[in-house]
């Protein structure tokens, strides 16, 4: 196996280059394709190497096509807008679990789970299924800058809540987290009382949310925007600093299409190295 051309459906909506590696996956996570977006100047400068973002649900974030939401993150758009910038990465998209998404991204069991469902808890493991397989796969076989410093986690929702894991929990391989509209509340605030007993956070994180996240449900969107903001508060008491930029859009909602927008200061950011 390795990495292959994209196989682009007729209504895809993929800008650049592409590949696919097929059936990835480990003892605890099914097999799934792999999605690799190269920057601009990849061919032409064979020598140089770049910083990787790792993306989760990586389904929605090339092609519409693929997505489960219909829209996309127009992540390789994003970037070839970035490369005329001067600001290039490689970007992996790691499709999620489909009914294992919430049990793949939670750290933590939700209580409200019967045991025999895969109710949150297999946070640890994902990470160490990205960390164990899907990066070796990319730093062998691409030309990365494989150190912490250039590997950056991005996601939104609950993918937010498994990049600010990923950074807390292992400094060593990540060194940058995209957390946008994190759900802090579907893991009963557990987010929070790691950052709290964490030492101090290296590395870059960028915090986001919207004032619509809740689908018009107040309550729930009262809870997404108290946690973020309590969140940047928290962070910035253990020491951020300039290495945490916050953004809240009080229009914003809970779809690609919000996270579209603000993807490109979010790249900008944690690509400043």
């Amino acid at each position: 196996m390795s990495w292959q051309p994209y196989a682009a459906q007729p209504d895809s909506t993929v800008t650049g280059t592409l590949l696919q590696w097929e059936g990835v996956g480990d003892a605890n996570h099914a097999a799934r394709t792999m999605l690799a977006w190269l920057p601009p100047s990849y061919a032409s400068q064979p020598e140089k190497r770049y910083p990787v973002v790792y993306f989760h649900d990586g389904q929605n974030v090339f092609d519409a096509a693929t997505s489960y939401n219909v829209s996309e993150w127009g992540a390789d758009e994003t970037l070839t807008m970035l490369a005329a910038e001067g600001l290039e990465a490689i970007a992996i998209g790691i499709p999620n679990g489909n009914e294992r998404r919430y049990h793949e991204y939670s750290p933590v069991r939700h209580p409200g789970f019967p045991p025999e469902v895969p109710g949150g808890g297999g946070g640890d493991d994902y990470l160490a299924f990205l960390i164990e397989t899907v990066k070796p796969l990319v730093d062998t076989h691409l030309r990365t800058l494989p150190d912490a410093k250039h590997t950056t986690l991005i996601g939104s929702s609950m993918g937010g809540l498994i990049s600010l894991h990923g950074l807390l929990t292992r400094p060593d391989v990540f060194g940058g987290a995209g957390v946008m509209s994190p759900a802090f509340w579907a893991c009963a605030g557990e987010a929070f009382g790691r950052v709290r007993s964490s030492p101090p956070i290296r590395g870059r994180m960028w915090l986001d949310i919207g004032g619509r996240e809740g689908n018009d449900h107040p309550e729930q969107e009262q809870a997404y925007w108290n946690d973020a903001h309590a969140m940047r508060d928290l962070l910035l008491e253990k020491g951020l600093g300039e290495r945490l930029h916050f953004q809240a859009d009080p229009e914003g909602i809970h779809r690609e299409t919000a996270w579209k927008v603000r993807l490109p200061g979010a790249l900008r950011f944690l690509l400043q190295n």
